[in-house]
Formats: C-alpha cells, sequence, structure tokens
C-alpha cells in the first residue's frame, strides 16, 4: 500500500482529496448512518480504513465497542484526537489482522480494498472477522465505463485494486454475503453523488 501521509489526505499529494479534515461527517456517511439506524445494529463495530474516525466517531451511539484501524500513522493520530473511548490502531490489512474471527456485529470498509495488494483476499479476511447474520459494508470504485472514459481524473495511484463489478459480485458471493442495498454513482465535489453511473458502488451486505 502507498505513503498515506499528512500530504496524501490534505490533497498536496497523490489523492483525490483536497482536504479530509473538513469533510462533513453527516453528509459523506449520511446512508450509512441511515442503514445501521434502520436495521438497529449494535454490539459491537469496525471500521477498516477509518482514517480521520469520522464514522466511528458516528457509531459510538449505536455501538456498544467502536473499532478502527488505517494504515497510516498521521490518520490514526487525527482519529485520536477526535475519538474518545475507541480502540483504534495502526495494521495495514494486506498483514494479518489481529481480531478475533466472528467477533464483529458490523465491519465498514469503505473506500480502502482498492488500495490493498488483493481485494479477493482482503475482503475473505474482513468476512472472517464477522459474526454470522452481521452485516458488511464495502465502498469501492469499479473497473467500468466511466473509468475507461474518464479515469484520468483520479489521481490517486495506490487504486492497484480495483475490481470489475462482475469479480466484486463473485466476491461477496463466495464469502456468503448477501446484497440488501446497493447505491452506485459518481463521486462529485463537497461529498456529492451523481447516482447509478457505475463509477462506484456502495454494497449493503448480510452474513448468512
Amino acid at each position: 500500500m502507498g505513503n498515506f501521509d499528512e500530504e496524501y489526505f490534505h490533497g498536496r499529494k497523490g489523492s483525490n482529496y483536497s482536504d479530509y479534515g473538513n469533510i462533513d461527517p453527516i453528509k459523506k456517511f449520511r446512508n450509512i448512518i441511515s442503514f445501521i439506524s434502520k436495521k438497529k445494529v449494535s454490539g459491537r463495530f469496525l471500521d477498516a480504513g477509518c482514517a480521520f474516525g469520522f464514522l466511528v466517531n458516528e457509531m459510538k451511539s449505536f455501538f456498544g465497542e467502536v473499532h478502527g484501524f488505517d494504515i497510516s500513522d498521521y490518520a490514526i493520530g487525527e482519529a485520536r484526537i477526535r475519538n474518545s473511548g475507541v480502540d483504534l490502531r495502526v495494521i495495514n490489512l494486506d498483514d494479518t489482522l489481529p481480531y478475533l474471527d466472528e467477533s464483529f456485529d458490523c465491519i465498514t470498509a469503505l473506500d480502502i480494498l482498492e488500495h490493498t495488494e488483493s481485494f479477493d483476499e482482503n475482503l475473505t479476511k474482513l468476512t472472517a472477522k464477522l459474526k454470522s447474520g452481521g452485516y458488511m459494508i464495502v465502498a469501492t470504485p469499479l473497473d467500468a465505463w466511466p473509468r475507461k472514459l474518464f479515469g484520468f481524473l483520479d489521481k490517486d495511484k495506490t487504486h492497484i485494486s480495483v475490481p470489475k463489478e462482475e469479480d466484486l459480485r463473485n466476491m461477496t458471493d463466495k464469502n456468503n454475503l448477501r446484497i440488501i442495498e446497493e447505491k452506485k454513482f459518481a463521486a462529485l465535489p463537497m461529498h456529492g453523488r451523481l447516482p447509478l453511473v457505475p463509477a462506484s458502488i456502495e454494497l449493503y451486505m448480510q452474513k448468512d
């Protein structure tokens, strides 16, 4: 995985961010917050690739125990400033995860798996940590026609494992992840979205 330092998160080097520290978490994660609330999910939560901890902070009102990890020392430092009562760790998803199998009720992996050496292997690795009946939420860019036409706009060279939609669905099937909801979109400035365009996808899944 790449070098996710201060310059990366503030848009000064090799990323698509302008300034990640100034995002509006309610706007950025509104669909996820709505899903968690609607499904009344509780228990133990893990955010893989938690960055500055904006989502884990929102999840504290739903879950009794909240965990997050990121490969970036800088990001976890920022997350610890913003969060108390949360287990935050510096972990490379390409390495072994230090969590017990079937120990989380909900896991989010938002725009992280495409940065890893193997999307497939690391989705399987995360799914192993999810309880049966638990929820997995994954967001990723897709290798589809918008990327072929406008991929030059993606400045993030750490997007090394962007999946095709068919391959992604095969991975979810292999991991016994049943898709409950899905949203396709093209990202717009200020965390806006152009719906139905298959540039990116957000999958809401339950482990059978």
